[in-house]
């Protein structure tokens, strides 16, 4: 993970941030750790230089800054496994759109189009999520492009932790026919490793049929072949994903399914060959031909057939209902413990991220929430936020909307 230093003029001059290296004490709180320990009652956290110190009783600590969470929820922050927050904020606005290119396929990169001052940050973050998967959206080609992890800390100098992580793509009904997609993937990884072959004859000048792709797609192409990032597909038809499962058994390459409405079909197979799945509990209509045999129970199903889920929202501008989607799926026969590791650290550990964040753990970031309820409750809102051990504000362009408008009406 990279370290960043930042002028200590722009942290006294940023509203959104507490001090540097404050140290914090969170007395008597209910922690939910994502981990076997399960739910801790009565339970003190220190944060020190940003990590979790120390999880336990009667925990003192000279010149700590102390927070009472009597009767309130900790947990770690909510990671979002698949999202466009920070390049759209207007979907129907081209110009505040970065999510797509007609340019590039495999290999374009969304990282450098990040906006740390969307709007739509503080919005999600107070809903709960402080780290976030930012995926380009479908685009013109049966590859989308590449996932970088941001967090959302509103930081204007903030770099992602993770760039170009997994590659990603979209398999099922649309303008196209499946047969002809799944003729662009073979032909894209066809072409990748001819031009992996090819790489000494290129650089001497050498001709090479590029086709749709460019250099840095047939790239991207090829650390997928690598293993070296998976590749994320969205699809939800269950013989669609079957057909996902084949190709990436036969290139032996690793997958990650989004979406995947009629996976609990195939609960069995997913599991077998260890595949994560990425979904949201509350998309369960059949909204297309290729989710009929969508259901509630998707998540708990898939779940306990030994599936790691990962649980999603919508893609950006309400990306934190990921939450409610959570707690429905506890309605629906999945365990609250399971339900809140499918929000933390299921998420990091798929994408690499377990050994910093996703827990309530000695050593780890301390990126953590304070609730006033249960987070699984849509009535619970968050109290406190903390992203690398920094107090985060709460308040969001919505909230200071509200505010300004009740002021100029006499009813603030």
């Amino acid at each position: 993970m990279k370290i960043i230093k930042y002028s200590l003029v722009f942290l006294f001059l940023s509203p959104l941030h507490a001090e540097i290296n404050e140290t914090i004490l969170i007395k008597n709180a209910t922690a939910m750790t994502a981990m076997k320990s399960g739910t801790l009652q009565n339970t003190d956290i220190l944060i020190v230089d940003g990590l979790i110190a120390k999880i336990g009783q009667n925990l003192d600590f000279e010149n700590a800054i102390v927070i009472d969470a009597t009767n309130h929820f900790v947990t770690p922050g909510l990671i979002a496994p698949h999202s466009m927050i920070g390049l759209q904020e207007i979907e129907l606005e081209a110009e505040t759109r970065d999510d797509s290119t007609d340019y590039f396929s495999s290999g374009f990169s969304i990282v450098d189009a990040y906006n740390p001052s969307s709007a739509l940050i503080p919005h999600n973050r107070t809903g709960g999520i402080t780290t976030a998967i930012v995926v380009p959206s479908s685009g013109h080609h049966v590859f989308s492009g590449m996932a970088s992890v941001f967090k959302l800390d509103g930081k204007l100098t903030e770099e992602s932790i993770g760039q170009d992580i997994a590659m990603v793509m979209s398999f099922g009904g649309s303008e196209d026919s499946r047969a002809s997609q799944m003729l662009l993937i073979k032909d894209g990884f066809i072409k990748a490793k001819n031009y992996q072959k090819s790489r000494s004859q290129i650089m001497r000048g050498g001709y090479f049929d590029f086709g749709y792709y460019t250099p840095r797609d047939l790239e991207a192409i090829l650390r997928v072949v690598s293993k070296e990032i998976p590749l994320i597909v969205r699809t939800d038809r269950a013989r669609d994903i079957l057909r996902m499962i084949a190709f990436s058994n036969s290139h032996e390459i690793d997958i990650i399914l989004a979406g995947a409405k009629e996976a609990w079909r195939i609960a069995d197979k997913i599991a077998l060959e260890s595949i994560p799945v990425i979904l949201d509990p509350m998309d369960n209509i059949p909204s297309s031909f290729d989710s009929i045999a969508a259901r509630m129970d998707n998540a708990s199903i898939l779940n306990n057939a030994g599936v790691k889920i990962l649980i999603t929202s919508q893609s950006t501008h309400n990306s934190y209902l990921s939450r409610q989607g959570a707690g429905n799926a506890v309605a629906y026969g999945l365990s609250e413990e399971d339900a809140l590791k499918a929000l933390t650290i299921n998420v990091a550990s798929v994408f690499g991220l377990d050994e910093r964040i996703g827990t309530l753990e000695v050593g780890k970031n301390a990126d953590l929430l304070i609730w006033d309820g249960h987070p699984l409750e849509v009535s619970s809102f968050t109290k406190k936020i903390y992203i690398d051990g920094k107090e985060i504000s709460t308040v969001t362009r919505s909230q200071r909307l509200r505010d300004r408008y009740l002021k100029k009406l006499g009813l603030d």
